[in-house]
């Protein structure tokens, strides 16, 4: 039924923080709800290479080619600690060329109010329409207070001119209940263009207690067609910030596995997207390669990739722990760390060095010897 919607050097392979400063001039990574002295959206970047805003961390990047400034853009879910209470993780964003230096182009979307859809935003994507001359970012909305009848997350809509000036819509809103998906898991909207010209939509979500891939289509990004399943879950899983892509002459689905055991980035691919849609069929786990389609390891999550038509890149986040201690769990959100995707002759991925940060550590340098003491045992 159409309907017209209410409208990396390999820095991941380990899981602790990339942290550069000293404890004298490290920059503060906890703000204070209680005060109206606030950090300006714009604050300068503690690290660059491996890039973290001054003040919180970076969740869950959303890379996006932009075809008019001809870079890079990745948003992404803004992580203070603490968050402030139920309404948490604005999109921010930075701008890159080569994947390794960033421009901070500070909070783009931010959060609703408490009592709104959108008290907390989740993952998305951004495509851009050239017939009306726009961005448009679809996110994942959190609702904070539940009344009667309402749904945990939605997928709402912001529009951008200019990918400086955001507006929200007001009358689109996906809820997953309206399609027979249950109402509080539905989230990490990514939106792609198929080789039917169409613009196709999958949104992680449930059905009958089952995770899947939910899809839809539309020729303008405003009406949407319900498709029904794009892809089943294998077993207990549940795929999280999904991203399709057509690389060659293959289609790929890229996807972070929620499951505690696994934890990881993984893909699958197809020659057509019926037959990358079919790798799950009956939980068949028709795996890409001899390693079930992992690209990292657990020091890499929400991964997801953009290509400027030459190169493709992938961005996900390097997680913290908690007083910067291996022994404990890790933390949500860290540091955003990118690898250049590289794809073989049999359509398999792996993952490589990006060009820009290998360059950055080429002049070898002799170690310096410090002072030794003269004091027995050093001190």
């Amino acid at each position: 039924m159409k309907t017209m919607l209410y409208s990396f050097l390999m820095a991941a392979a380990v899981a602790t923080p990339l942290v550069g400063c000293s404890d004298d001039d490290a920059p503060m990574e906890q703000r204070d709800w209680n005060t109206t002295t606030l950090f300006a959206a714009s604050d300068a970047a503690a690290q660059d290479i491996y890039y973290k805003p001054l003040s919180g961390y970076v969740g869950d990047p959303m890379p996006f080619y932009d075809p008019v400034a001809k870079d890079f853009k990745i948003l992404y879910l803004q992580d203070y600690r603490p968050n402030p209470v139920g309404t948490y993780h604005p999109i921010w964003g930075v701008s890159t060329t080569d994947a390794a230096s960033y421009t901070s182009l500070g909070e783009l979307i931010p959060c609703g109010g408490i009592n709104e859809q959108d008290a907390a935003l989740g993952t998305g994507s951004t495509i851009y329409n050239e017939s009306d001359k726009l961005y448009y970012t679809f996110y994942t909305a959190h609702k904070y207070e539940l009344a009667a009848g309402d749904s945990r997350e939605m997928v709402m809509m912001a529009t951008s001119p200019d990918f400086k000036t955001w507006t929200k819509s007001r009358t689109f809103y996906l809820r997953g209940a309206d399609y027979g998906y249950e109402m509080h898991d539905f989230r990490d909207p990514f939106v792609f263009r198929g080789d039917d010209n169409l613009y196709h939509m999958l949104v992680s979500c449930k059905k009958g207690g089952k995770g899947v891939l939910a899809e839809w289509t539309s020729s303008d990004l405003k009406a949407w067609d319900h498709k029904g399943v794009f892809m089943s879950c294998m077993w207990d899983r549940f795929y999280e910030c999904p991203d399709v892509f057509k690389m060659g002459d293959w289609w790929y689905l890229v996807y972070s596995e929620l499951h505690s055991a696994v934890r990881k980035v993984q893909y699958f691919k197809g020659r057509t997207l019926d037959e990358l849609k079919a790798c799950t069929q009956s939980d068949a786990g028709l795996w890409p390669d001899a390693h079930e389609g992992y690209l990292d390891s657990r020091g890499l999550y929400a991964a997801k990739t953009a290509s400027d038509g030459t190169n493709r890149y992938i961005w996900g986040w390097c997680a913290t722990r908690s007083g910067k201690d291996n022994t404990k769990a890790i933390d949500w959100a860290g540091n955003l760390v990118a690898h250049k995707l590289i794809q073989h002759d049999d359509g398999t991925l792996t993952l490589g060095e990006v060009p820009a940060i290998a360059a950055k550590f080429a002049n070898a340098a002799a170690p310096a010897i410090a002072a030794k003491s003269t004091t027995e045992g050093g001190s």
